[in-house]
């Protein structure tokens, strides 16, 4: 387990190629629509992307996931904009003492913005509350929340019926097989990902299609071997993809350099696979650009 993975992101930050660009924001004034107080939200202009862990977190030059504006008086998540009928029932629903005490409880933004979908009957509200495991995770890998997060993610999934044509199901059951995974359920993790199926159909006939349907595939194999090799860690390195993979060999070399608390140490797999000879001149370039470049 990677106990200080919210470091390690940090790193991977610093570790990005100078001509990843930062994320902008700009200044908005919102209104919230249950009870018309303003405030000041800044609101994102531009992020850069370029990777993702295996929960779908994506990795770039920013926050992730990005956080929605937030009613600071009754705590309302603006997770997208509601209709006049919407608003009126949500009057209630932020006085309610359940939502006040998911508040008093310190849920996540996106936690609460999931019960709020759900309150309003969305069907496909478990894209929040995954959005939610990833605030818990980049908070503390290890916590209370990250596993409640994560276990109900999982449940959410098992109540959608599995549909080998649609890719959508496809993804959220495999993103249901690594919370398993985190969660250290192996052998549960196993068998639902063994029962993933994908339609030669899934998603559509043309080019753009069959190569989702080819990178979702490889994807369900690769997490085949850490869930073999009973392997919680939130990031892999053989799932994270090679760029990802020599950051985090170099860690501890970019922690030095930038004078940045340690990374969790290499595991014994770890060290193995950052010794592939595949690896070796990515690493050394990466290695003179860490200790040479940022002079």
């Amino acid at each position: 387990m990677l106990a200080s993975y919210s470091g390690l992101v940090a790193l991977l930050l610093l570790l990005a190629s100078p001509a990843v660009h930062a994320s902008t924001y700009v200044e908005e004034e919102i209104k919230c629509p249950v009870g018309g107080e303003k405030f000041k939200y800044m609101g994102l202009a531009s992020i850069s992307q370029w990777g993702a862990l295996p929960d779908g977190m994506p990795l770039g030059s920013g926050r992730f996931p990005t956080l929605p504006p937030q009613c600071p008086s009754n705590g309302l998540v603006l997770f997208r904009d509601f209709t006049p009928a919407e608003v009126q029932k949500l009057a209630a629903w932020v006085s309610s003492a359940e939502y006040k005490t998911w508040r008093a409880e310190e849920e996540t933004p996106y936690y609460l913005a999931y019960q709020t979908a759900r309150f309003l009957g969305e069907d496909r509200s478990y894209w929040l509350l995954l959005s939610a495991t990833w605030e818990a995770k980049s908070a503390d890998p290890a916590s209370a929340q990250t596993k409640q997060y994560n276990e109900e993610f999982v449940a959410a999934i098992r109540q959608v019926a599995a549909d080998p044509t649609n890719m959508e199901s496809i993804v959220a059951r495999l993103r249901a097989v690594n919370a398993l995974r985190e969660l250290g359920r192996f052998d549960e993790a196993e068998s639902m990902r063994a029962a993933i199926e994908i339609s030669p159909t899934a998603g559509g006939t043309d080019n753009e299609a069959a190569e989702n349907r080819a990178g979702w595939a490889s994807f369900m194999e690769m997490l085949a071997a850490p869930i073999a090799r009973r392997e919680a860690n939130r990031a892999p390195i053989d799932v994270i993809g090679e760029r990802e993979a020599i950051h985090r060999c170099l860690a501890k070399e970019a922690a030095e350099r930038f004078k940045q608390p340690a990374p969790p140490p290499l595991s014994e797999f770890e060290t193995a696979y950052c010794a592939k000879s595949e690896l070796a001149a990515s690493i050394k370039e990466q290695r003179t650009w860490l200790m040479d470049g940022q002079n």
